[in-house]
């Protein structure tokens, strides 16, 4: 816990290099002595790795780092772990059946850890309808998003009824490529989507592999100490965080009627575009209903309460259409078997994957921390996207400085950060442009981004990055991507936007191995 007499004057940003997943150890110094430890997510891509960096070395890392100071043996410590929000590659390896690349299966690779605190984002509190009402249907998303991905890969591959029409469309390569991206978007849940997977829909009340992961966070915090679930708009009680530091909370968004601003992944349009690219939006409660309603082997058309375009017993089952005489002849004729449109609705399957992709994203729980004597700030938003970065800029902290009490903004807190974790690996719509990076104006900037190449196309966004080297004067710090490794940084000519003295103490608080880039921000 934190050491209540000496006021923080250094952190040292600890991002592991295990691939594309966020993982970042937090410590705090005074002076020379660590009084305060904080991990933020532990996570990776499903089913990917990296050579460099397993994570048994990461964990190995992590249990150094954490054993108790001045003690002789004893359990790995932190004061905090923070869990942003409930995607594979943030917390994938706080399952409880993890298997690693030496062989070992069904571990909990933090069952011995001692946890004092866990810091979660109100949407993840199962005492809060609301939050139980979102995470129900935002599940249902997960649900139904994998059996848009398995129909739409079997209808390219033969399997499960495709008709030989589709396997012989000329189209039918970029429709095997668009139901892998959608499949990739799955896996952020933690669910495979091949054309042979078992639809998660039909095991009934078999939970997402995220949710099996979240729950035991719960858990490992409830072990040795408590579980927070926070709000927008607090600022976490002194006795919390070490001395000499405040830390708010600016996401998710809080409770509103319809959610607005957790829905909002993408950016406007037109002249109100919020980031350097835009999308449209779209409704898909039919569209789940259906996938959920087909994973389960009935019709949505004939199933009470399901969410359909027409009224109760409008639809037809598959079954029965095909003992029905004359679309025997024509719909299921070999000679109209080109005209068929079994698997056109499930078209929509990718606008609907980013629509779900982006409202997980903005439940992230999102963290500034301060130093209170320089007003420094290191921003972690997690995945946060254009809806939570916006609802930032309505709140407000009050803030004692000496005998006076000050008013903090969203807008304070970004013109002093100096490091910056980019939200999404550096997607095109999770940082904004004038609400966000362009009031990045400290000139010390730092940015983060945990990406590893060729995992997500897009990714990192080009004219982010270029806005980013700008921003920071050449000092952006990718964790595991070949076309973009830390250790150049080193050897590179210094930027000329950038003085020698700034260049050098950047290069001197920078620490590079294979497992982890370590970047120290002076308070």
């Amino acid at each position: 816990m934190a050491d209540k007499k000496q006021r923080v004057t250094q952190i040292k940003v600890r991002m592991y290099r295990q691939g594309f997943g966020d993982c970042f150890l937090l410590q705090f110094f005074a002076k020379t002595e660590r009084v305060f430890t904080m991990l933020i997510d532990c996570g990776i891509k499903l089913n990917t790795s990296r050579d460099e960096c397993p994570i048994e070395r990461v964990m190995d890392d992590l249990r150094r780092e954490l054993a108790p100071q001045g003690k002789k043996g004893g359990p790995p410590t932190l004061d905090v772990l923070v869990a942003t929000h409930e995607h594979w590659d943030h917390i994938a390896y706080f399952h409880p059946e993890t298997t690693t690349k030496s062989g070992g299966k069904g571990q909990d690779l933090f069952a011995d850890f001692v946890i004092r605190q866990v810091w979660l984002s109100w949407t993840e509190d199962p005492e809060n309808p609301r939050a139980r009402q979102l995470n129900s249907r935002l599940r249902d998303g997960a649900r139904a998003l994998q059996m848009a991905a398995i129909k739409l890969q079997q209808s390219t591959t033969g399997v499960s009824g495709s008709s030989t029409a589709l396997n012989e469309d000329p189209s039918r390569a970029a429709r095997t490529a668009f139901g892998k991206g959608v499949a990739e978007v799955a896996s952020f849940y933690g669910l495979e989507a091949t054309a042979h997977s078992e639809p998660l829909a039909a095991a009934g009340s078999k939970s997402l592999k995220t949710q099996e992961a979240l729950e035991n966070v719960i858990q490992l915090g409830k072990k040795h100490g408590r579980v927070r679930y926070f709000q927008p708009e607090t600022l976490v009680d002194a006795e919390n965080v070490p001395p000499g530091i405040r830390v708010y909370v600016l996401g998710p968004p809080g409770i509103q009627p319809d959610d607005k601003l957790l829905k909002k992944s993408n950016p406007s349009a037109g002249d109100r575009k919020e980031t350097y690219l835009n999308l449209d939006q779209a409704g898909f409660a039919g569209f789940v209903d259906g996938l959920l309603t087909l994973a389960d082997g009935t019709s949505a058309g004939a199933t009470p309460g399901a969410s359909t375009p027409f009224g109760a017993g409008t639809g037809l089952p598959l079954g029965a259409a095909n003992q029905n005489h004359y679309l025997r002849e024509t719909y299921f004729g070999q000679r109209e078997a080109y005209r068929k449109i079994d698997y056109t609705w499930l078209d929509a399957a990718g606008q609907f994957a980013l629509q779900l992709d982006g409202a997980v994203n903005n439940t992230s729980l999102v963290l500034a921390i301060e130093f209170e004597d320089s007003e420094k700030v290191l921003l972690f938003p997690g995945d946060a996207q254009v809806g939570s970065w916006l609802s930032w800029h309505d709140l407000q902290w009050q803030v004692k400085s000496g005998s006076a009490t000050r008013t903090k903004t969203a807008t304070d807190l970004l013109n002093n950060t100096v490091l910056y974790k980019v939200s999404h690996h550096g997607s095109h719509n999770a940082t904004l442009r004038e609400k966000g990076l362009e009031l990045m104006t400290h000139p010390d900037l730092v940015a983060l981004i945990p990406e590893q190449e060729g995992k997500y196309r897009g990714i990192i966004h080009p004219e982010l990055l270029e806005r980013l080297e700008q921003r920071c004067r050449g000092r952006v710090i990718v964790s595991a991507d070949s076309g973009h490794r830390p250790e150049v940084l080193r050897t590179t000519a210094r930027p000329a936007e950038l003085d020698a003295k700034g260049w050098k103490q950047f290069q001197d608080n920078l620490e590079i191995t294979d497992t982890y880039v370590e970047y120290t921000v002076e308070g």
